[in-house]
């Protein structure tokens, strides 16, 4: 079992936790809000640069938001750390939802784990 207690995110406590994803030639931790509404994980553009993901090297496809609006997503797929094991995990690239948080996503991830939520404790386990 992994465990990890919640951060403080925007003034309360959320399920963000670190993580590691490698990158072109090292690991980069990087924090992610573990997102079970989310299908897929999604990272910031400027996440690409710092791992040396190419985006011309990605599958793109588009995610419809609010307001019908069509959004581009550049996915790959990358060996991520989870507190101690290797997973391959499905990634999506996008700049244009904000930004604010990274998202870890079901796919590659809620498949190899059983995900655990304790708000009143506020962690998050990994099984």
């Amino acid at each position: 079992m992994i465990r990890f207690d919640y951060s403080v995110f925007r003034k309360a406590k959320a399920p963000v936790i670190p993580v590691e994803f490698r990158g072109r030639d090292r690991w980069h931790n990087l924090w992610v809000y573990v997102d079970s509404g989310a299908s897929l994980s999604i990272l910031h553009t400027y996440e690409a640069r710092r791992l040396g993901v190419s985006l011309k090297g990605c599958r793109k496809f588009y995610i419809v938001v609010a307001g019908d609006r069509r959004i581009p997503v550049f996915v790959k797929t990358l060996k991520m750390r989870l507190g101690g094991r290797v997973v391959p995990v499905e990634v999506g690239f996008c700049s244009a939802l904000g930004g604010a948080f990274n998202l870890l996503g079901r796919k590659g991830v809620f498949d190899k784990f059983r995900v655990c939520f304790d708000d009143r404790k506020q962690t998050v386990s990994f099984y």
